[in-house]
């Protein structure tokens, strides 16, 4: 079932504001049971079907945020058990779809509004007995495990009506302009504002604001807040109660990270991304006959580890090193993991390696709905200048990540004339899945 665009949860997300801040929400991805159809079973009766079935998901994911498929028949010698699988939900939240080749669909609604729970059965017979086993699932409530872009998260504040805020909380990086109230001795606080750029017009009040460091803010100081956002008689702030994360920029993975530590063992997520964290340890040194490297990254407290990593600057990775990697994420025996072909991206790439990578989650003639920026080098110039039509087709590639390249569709700007392979770019537009390429679409503009 299709998931939901960006635009569709920041809409989703403003209409369902709630005064007050929230918990952190429930964890809202998972991993699907993957499973292959059987080539053997023990030769015996009904009791040994159920038994294979039993053991084949016992190590079957609670959570499956996408749809998977489980066998619909154990062969048992020269006899076969066909397997009825059902659920205790409506259709239109989990659906039983006959399959090809020995396999069921279990179609999960990928957009569903809330957290469900539910029972999948497996009912065998022989025509005289039926026995039957059940799992408990969770179906979790759609999330974007990308999250918003800061430009969104500003833009989300700005549409709160008076004393709105927002049920869940949000993290902001920019540059405090202000220093509303100095820092209270008695209170541990210090109220200030801030800029994000791009939003320079649209500021956030951060009020009350606490955490380590907090004291000893000032203007100019680039800094990262998180707390729920709110309208309080026309100023957008950050409530009281919201954190100072640190100096500089310390990006939001939490979704992802849920994501990723949801998915099933073997399984693996269907579309690349990134994380940026610190190594920990390196697990295999570097293999000038391979030209890449193993290592173990702590991101926000959890352990991911890079296999295999390549890139540039791969090969000096040492302990301590902040890194950010691009590429699949897999359950492997229960580890972790950036899976075999995993790249290391400059750490300052990291917003415009989001955002390419987004662009291939699309499925063939979708197209985001909010625009994206993106940084990237000139590997093509696929349409030369058209002084007719003021603008030229060129791809880039982001961040080195070669495998994922980024068409700049009838590109327009300042400059777009004298474009030339080997430059470095920076393009906003909306991003396009047409027939198999990841493109800004025609409108895209330089600078």
């Amino acid at each position: 079932m299709k998931k939901m665009t960006v635009w569709a949860l920041l809409l989703a997300l403003c209409f369902g504001m709630l005064a007050g801040c929230a918990n952190e929400p429930a964890e809202t991805t998972g991993a699907p049971v993957e499973t292959q159809a059987p080539t053997e079973a023990p030769v015996s009766g009904l009791n040994d079907a159920v038994a294979y079935v039993k053991t084949i998901y016992k190590n079957a994911a609670d959570i499956t945020a996408k749809d998977y498929e489980v066998i619909s028949v154990v062969p048992m010698g020269t006899e076969k058990f066909d397997i009825t699988w059902s659920v205790d939900v409506a259709e239109d939240v989990v659906a039983i779809v006959a399959g090809e080749n020995g396999m069921t669909l279990i179609d999960v609604n990928e957009n569903s509004a809330e957290e469900v729970a539910y029972v999948l059965t497996a009912t065998l017979t022989d025509g005289t007995e039926t026995q039957s086993l059940s799992w408990n699932h969770t179906l979790p409530a759609a999330m974007n495990v990308d999250g918003l872009t800061y430009a969104e998260i500003v833009a989300l504040a700005y549409a709160l009506e008076d004393q709105q805020s927002t049920e869940d909380a949000y993290r902001l990086y920019g540059t405090v302009t202000s220093i509303d109230t100095e820092w209270s001795e008695d209170y541990q606080n210090i109220t200030v504002t801030i800029a994000v750029a791009g939003c320079e017009e649209q500021p956030i009040q951060c009020y009350r604001l606490k955490g380590e460091g907090a004291k000893d803010l000032k203007v100019g100081d680039a800094i990262t807040v998180e707390g729920c956002l709110k309208n309080y008689k026309g100023t957008y702030e950050f409530d009281q109660g919201c954190v100072l994360v640190g100096y500089g920029e310390h990006v939001d993975q939490k979704a992802l990270l849920k994501a990723a530590f949801a998915l099933g063992e073997g399984a693996a997520m269907d579309y690349p991304a990134v994380m940026t964290g610190t190594v920990v340890k390196i697990v295999s040194e570097w293999s000038e006959e391979y030209g890449n490297i193993t290592v173990d990254m702590d991101v926000d407290g959890q352990t991911v580890q890079c296999y295999r990593l390549s890139g540039e600057g791969a090969k000096d990775l040492a302990v301590g090193d902040v890194i950010t990697v691009a590429g699949i994420i897999k359950n492997y025996k229960g580890t972790i993991e950036f899976d075999q072909g995993c790249v290391l991206v400059p750490n300052d790439a990291y917003h415009s390696v989001k955002n390419a990578l987004s662009g291939y989650k699309l499925l063939d003639g979708e197209a985001q709905e909010v625009a994206k920026t993106i940084t990237g080098t000139i590997s093509a110039i696929d349409t030369p200048w058209s002084e007719d039509y003021q603008n030229i087709t060129v791809t880039i590639v982001v961040g080195g990540l070669e495998d994922y390249p980024i068409m700049c569709y009838r590109l327009s700007g300042e400059g777009a004339k004298d474009l030339a392979v080997g430059d470095t770019i920076t393009v906003t537009g909306i991003l396009k899945n047409y027939k198999g390429t990841i493109e800004f679409d025609a409108g895209c503009t330089l600078g």
